[in-house]
């Protein structure tokens, strides 16, 4: 769940680009395509019955901030360097950086289920849940 809010806190302290979308507006953009709440923070990442159109939300959100690779695979250097540019606290920012080494999630049978199985896996190793 930290990691969704993170995901809005970002956009809110730095665009990366002139051309690059803020993490709010792709919240927003993939919420809207998805059909679910933008409360994205109420992600419950131990449901065993995580909804679909969520996971593909989260999915829609790490692509528009070029997360992914062109082979389906997340990018750990961009997302690392995404934390580093979002998160202010020390501590909290050192347990997602350490976090990410430990997810090098394999490519699923889609972009949905790759996006899920990185943030849960961060979010469990970052001990947030």
């Amino acid at each position: 769940m930290l990691y969704i809010q993170l995901l809005l806190a970002a956009g809110v302290l730095s665009v990366h680009s002139v051309l690059s979308i803020s993490f709010k507006e792709a919240t927003e953009a993939c919420t809207k395509i998805h059909g679910i709440d933008a409360n994205m923070e109420k992600m419950d990442f131990k449901d065993p019955d995580f909804p679909q159109q969520k996971k593909c939300a989260v999915a829609c959100i790490l692509d528009k901030k070029d997360v992914f690779k062109d082979d389906g695979s997340i990018d750990i250097k961009k997302d690392k360097k995404l934390l580093e540019e979002a998160l202010q606290d020390e501590e909290l920012r050192e347990k997602y950086l350490k976090a990410v080494d430990e997810c090098d999630i394999p490519v699923k049978k889609n972009k949905c289920e790759t996006a899920y199985e990185f943030v849960k896996c961060k979010e469990t190793n970052a001990g947030l849940i």
